[in-house]
């Protein structure tokens, strides 16, 4: 029996072809979540960060100065500067005050909240479908490679983590910037959009965030090393370094107040970063120039005596941040706040509390790897820079994932185009099965596929277990509802007057901010370390203790107000070790203290309680 041979594609390797495909995806994407998660944001507004990023907008909106950076309402008096970008802000207010032309101000607030994150879904989508086209070049299977970077993107719904409605955060922006970078990076020839592509998503991707610092410094080693060894590509490397100078300065002038302009930090675009991106653009631009006609080790070392310069200047200006972003983090927040953040968790300790979601987060990095490896069993393949770098890449960002697993979707999005170009070329080469060599290659590749037959194998293997140990399974207690970041739940401390500070777990702060008109003591945001052991401090002392040192005493001079407690956080990990008689435990047994006045029903999903005026001097007391 003849099998149907495989059909011709349309040229969707064409510009035209790939945007159109872009925008199918995107399309058929949106339209997914935003049935998925649409429905969910009238019950509150998702992660902290989410809110928080809301209530910066809509200071822009309510004529809070650009340059007017210092939140005062939190950690009052002492304010903070947050490290987030003003970019996202302004973009985001200026898309609602669009929107408030056509609908109501709230729907145009609630509009905004849903179509913000699906717009970066488009260039992202778009920057993956670029890599897979460079990489199934060097095979006839180049359309298959985009057709099936397009289904997996379409099928495999883990890679918009960052992308549903509401995710108004910054995670989505800085990785559709790291991929725009990995796709201009990728691209050859004469013509010079792809370096400058890869410079310009740089250098904004740097402005919104340093999450992918690391990621961002090895697209751009890359193309200084693809001068090493073809000194006819130093107009594509003067192109990224001009295009990566330019939109770092420009970002960095338009966002930052100019009496801040000398400041220095780890956690954000600063000084010292802009400097050290400045000095290493002209570093490779002069090295280029000095060492074109030298020897390839020539000027390998040309470029790393720029790269050398370029960390000495950074390090230079702030040695802390050898340490990283959170190099200025106080190690005493970090056993009861960030050691128990799950986004920056490591992937070892993931695999032990939830191995289903361990196995979905390892599974595209995995087949990746392995896709990579059968591209890379053709010589020229192996010479080309878009195999090079995607396999770097996703050894990089797989590695980042492990130490912490917020990474891990950036090791998504670099194994699609490997998964994809793998899967073609596997297509192609036993394409005399018709029809069935791409199904079989489906079957093998698909990211879904895989993490699903390793979870049920997982499943299986542990009941197996259960049952050769003649042991029934231990029922796990059912932990209560968590409602206590659904809007509704702050109705109490909204209508509570008069206008004050609030203290309570450190995730409750954005919350407060973005549904109340109170301030707050603590937020999970690191550069808020006074506040967040202030808050601390009030929730483990000692609430009958009507001394300095007690609850009472530290409360009052902080100025709080109001005291919030939420019943479903009573088994969160940072109750665990507090003393006995701490005003956090009284409060989860549900014995408040006298001082404090209980201002919401028994049964509200948050406990609002008033900080009692002091009592007044008795007659003849001093």
């Amino acid at each position: 029996m003849r099998l149907p041979r495989l059909p011709d594609l349309p040229d969707l390797t064409s510009r035209r072809g790939l945007l159109l495909t872009a925008l199918a995806v995107t399309a058929i994407v949106a339209v997914y979540l935003g049935v998925r998660d649409g429905p969910g944001m009238k019950l509150g507004y998702g992660d902290t960060d989410d809110a928080m990023r809301l209530v910066l907008a809509r200071q822009l909106l309510n004529g809070r100065g650009w340059w007017d950076q210092k939140e005062m309402i939190l950690q009052p008096p002492v304010g903070v500067y947050l490290h987030w970008s003003r970019l996202l802000d302004g973009g985001i207010a200026l898309m609602q005050r669009v929107m408030a032309w056509f609908v109501s101000w709230n729907d145009a607030e609630t509009a905004t909240r849903f179509i913000w994150p699906l717009l970066w879904i488009f260039p992202s989508v778009t920057a993956t479908l670029l890599v897979a086209r460079k990489l199934g070049e060097t095979s006839a299977s180049r359309p298959w490679a985009v057709l099936v970077a397009a289904v997996v993107m379409v099928l495999h719904q883990p890679l918009y983590n960052q992308f549903h409605p509401g995710r108004i955060d910054h995670h989505n922006a800085q990785m559709a910037f790291f991929l725009l970078a990995f796709a201009g990076a990728v691209q050859t020839g004469p013509k010079l959009w792809g370096p400058a592509l890869a410079g310009a998503a740089t250098g904004l991707g740097l402005a919104v965030g340093l999450e992918a610092l690391v990621f961002q410094a090895v697209i751009g080693a890359a193309l200084a090393l693809r001068f090493v060894f073809a000194a006819d590509e130093e107009r594509r490397l003067r192109a990224y370094a001009a295009a990566l100078a330019t939109s770092t300065l420009a970002a960095f002038m338009i966002q930052t107040p100019p009496w801040r302009w000398s400041v220095v930090a780890c956690d954000a675009i600063a000084f010292n970063l802009v400097a050290a991106i400045v000095v290493a653009a002209a570093g490779m631009v002069l090295a280029a120039r000095l060492t074109r006609g030298r020897h390839p080790l020539v000027r390998f070392l040309g470029f790393g005596a720029a790269g050398a310069v370029a960390a000495l200047v950074y390090l230079g200006l702030d040695r802390n941040c050898i340490r990283g972003p959170f190099a200025d983090v106080d190690p005493r927040v970090k056993p009861f706040w960030l050691d128990y953040v799950q986004e920056v968790a490591p992937f070892p300790r993931l695999l032990k509390r939830h191995p289903d979601d361990a196995i979905v987060l390892a599974a595209p990095s995995v087949l990746g790897l392995l896709g990579w490896l059968w591209l890379g069993r053709r010589r020229d393949t192996r010479g080309s820079a878009a195999w090079r770098l995607s396999g770097g890449l996703l050894l990089l960002t797989s590695a980042a994932g492990f130490a912490m697993v917020r990474s891990a979707n950036y090791a998504f999005w670099a194994a699609v185009p490997l998964i994809a170009a793998a899967a073609a070329d596997l297509a192609w080469r036993y394409r005399k099965l018709g029809f069935l060599a791409p199904l079989l290659a489906g079957l093998v590749v698909m990211p879904m596929g895989a993490a699903g037959i390793a979870i049920a194998a997982t499943k299986a293997w542990n009941n197996a277990s259960v049952a050769l140990a003649h042991k029934p399974p231990a029922k796990a207690a059912k932990p209560p509802d968590d409602y206590c970041f659904n809007s509704s739940s702050y109705r109490d401390l909204a209508a509570a007057r008069p206008v004050g500070l609030a203290a309570g777990d450190i995730d409750f702060g954005p919350f407060v901010l973005a549904l109340t008109p109170h301030s707050t003591l603590s937020a999970p945001y690191h550069r808020m370390t006074w506040g967040i052991l202030a808050a601390r401090g009030v929730l483990v002392a000692d609430a009958d203790d009507p001394g300095p040192d007690g609850a009472q005493a530290r409360a009052r001079r902080l100025g709080v107000t109001y005291v919030l407690e939420c019943p479903a956080h009573r088994i969160n990990a940072d109750r665990t070790g507090l003393p006995k008689n701490s005003l956090q435990t009284d409060l989860d047994k549900g014995d408040a203290p006298d001082w404090l006045a209980p201002i919401s029903d028994d049964d509200a999903p948050i406990q609002v309680y008033r900080v009692r005026p002091p009592a007044s001097p008795g007659p003849g007391t001093p």
